[in-house]
């Protein structure tokens, strides 16, 4: 055997053992990675909750019979599966600026200063947020709120503010295009709240749309008066919710996207990433965003 024969085995040797070492310590750090949770349906996940304290999700939220309902629980019910150190209402729509102010009342809240703005949020969420904003200085980024103090708490008559905000320019909007007809338009504005918020969602699944762009449903921009999990004091609007790196902080803090198509809004869950299947939610991605919403069983939507 020449010398260039040798050289070359024992650069094959050493190869071989360098690629054996590799490998051993990927199997080892899979084996020592933890598990992702396996799925579960949303509902199971609510129903055990909800009867920890006496409440049947039925009467918690109608989704067999109400299409607001429904709705809600598609669209922003990640929150009721979050940490038990987050308090819920005992119903997913509250009825009025009452009801609001009665369940506020009885959080154990904590208000936090950032950018200048008073923030108000359930003192579990709030903790986390406040551990957030340091963690992001510290790598030289800001988590900063949306539009000031309404990116934290609010009440029923934000809410409220909010929803007209979006409902009256679009009709006004489809009157002009046509497919709405000014007597439409005007029967609505005699409808009580219930009955105007089921007219649009039937007007949506006609492709009449009342969110912001008029091409996505008022629901990814703003919910409907008594839904908001602002209400609850566990929903956070962040200013910089398009740098990956903000988001990561926020995530490995409990707080997540939760609402598809309005990525600055963030809910508090208070979990760590791997374990949101096992509360009955599933991961869908759109436009570079990560949002986790609910793993509904399938179901009839309720018509009224």
């Amino acid at each position: 055997m020449n010398l260039s024969q040798i050289l070359r085995r024992c650069v094959s040797f050493r190869f071989g053992i360098l690629l054996l070492f590799v490998l051993s310590g990927f199997i080892y750090t899979a084996a020592q990675s933890p598990a992702p949770s396996p799925a579960l349906y949303f509902e199971d996940v609510l129903e055990k909750r909800l009867s920890a304290n006496d409440l049947a999700l039925e009467k918690f939220c109608p989704v067999s019979t109400d299409i607001i309902a429904t709705r809600v629980l598609q669209s922003y019910g990640s929150i009721f599966v979050a940490s038990d150190a987050v308090k819920l209402p005992g119903s997913c729509v509250a009825k009025g600026e009452s009801e609001v102010r009665k369940f506020q009342k009885n959080l154990d809240k904590k208000v936090l200063e950032i950018n200048g703005f008073q923030i108000e949020l359930q003192a579990a969420a709030a903790a986390a947020l406040e551990i957030s904003v340091g963690e992001a200085v510290a790598e030289g980024y800001s988590i900063t709120p949306l539009d000031g103090e309404i990116a934290g708490a609010r009440s029923y008559g934000d809410t409220l503010m909010l929803w007209n905000s979006r409902v009256f320019p679009a009709l006004e909007f489809w009157v002009r295009r046509g497919r709405l007809s000014p007597d439409a338009r005007d029967e609505i504005g005699r409808l009580d709240l219930k009955k105007k918020i089921e007219k649009i969602i039937e007007w949506e699944a006609e492709g009449i749309y009342f969110g912001s762009d008029r091409a996505r449903s008022i629901l990814t921009s703003t919910a409907p008066p008594g839904t908001s999990q602002h209400l609850y004091l566990a929903a956070f609007d962040v200013t910089e919710f398009w740098n990956a790196q903000v988001r990561s902080i926020l995530n490995r803090n409990g707080w997540f996207q939760t609402v598809i198509d309005d990525p600055p809004h963030f809910t508090y869950l208070g979990f760590p990433e791997t374990e949101l299947p096992s509360r009955g939610l599933v991961a869908v991605a759109k436009g570079g965003h990560r949002y986790w919403v609910p793993n509904l069983q399938p179901r009839p939507v309720p018509t009224n």
